[in-house]
């Protein structure tokens, strides 16, 4: 396949210049419902026309522009956010912490909640250690913590086992 620049990848996917990744990811699944479902409803009637061949090289177009688009948002996001400030590896890492640091790179709680696909009140909950707010098993909060310092440029093996402590002493606590 041919290279996908930009404004080819935005044509593909119907889109025009400056989508947001939020538009881009929406465009994307409505297009693999049209065309990814030969008899579903959301075929469009001149669908009958397309040979599997067809309709199997529109969808491998497809992802290959929102493939794209997704890495260049991303490096996008690199150059726009500043690296974030090195934690001391004493620090004890708490949410107050992680909220600073969010901060500190500029980055919204909805921002962090679109990249990392992590629900707003959870997010919250995290940065405020409202624990009983998160009913969720330890290992999928130990992901989410995972993905939320990532984004925000943090070391996830410096972060995440200081900040899983603090939830296991809070479960022991708890469970008292």
């Amino acid at each position: 396949m041919e290279h996908l620049n930009e404004q080819r990848c935005l044509r593909i996917l119907e889109l025009p210049d400056g989508a947001t990744i939020d538009e881009i990811s929406h465009a994307y699944h409505l297009l693999m419902r049209v065309y990814g479902n030969a008899e579903g409803s959301f075929t469009a009637p001149s669908m009958d026309e397309f040979s599997a061949e067809a309709r199997t090289q529109a969808l491998n177009q497809i992802e290959a522009a929102y493939a794209e688009l997704c890495r260049i948002h991303t490096q996008t996001q690199r150059l726009v956010h500043p690296p974030a400030p090195v934690l001391e590896a004493h620090l004890p890492v708490d949410g107050s912490i992680l909220r600073g640091v969010r901060e500190s790179v500029n980055i919204s709680l909805e921002h962090l909640a679109s990249q990392t696909h992590i629900r707003l009140d959870y997010l919250s909950a995290m940065e405020d250690e409202r624990f009983g707010d998160i009913p969720l098993p330890p290992v999928i909060l130990r992901g989410f913590i995972s993905a939320y310092v990532t984004e925000v440029g943090l070391n996830p093996d410096q972060v995440v086992p200081a900040y899983m402590q603090r939830y296991q002493q809070w479960q022991a606590r708890k469970s008292k």
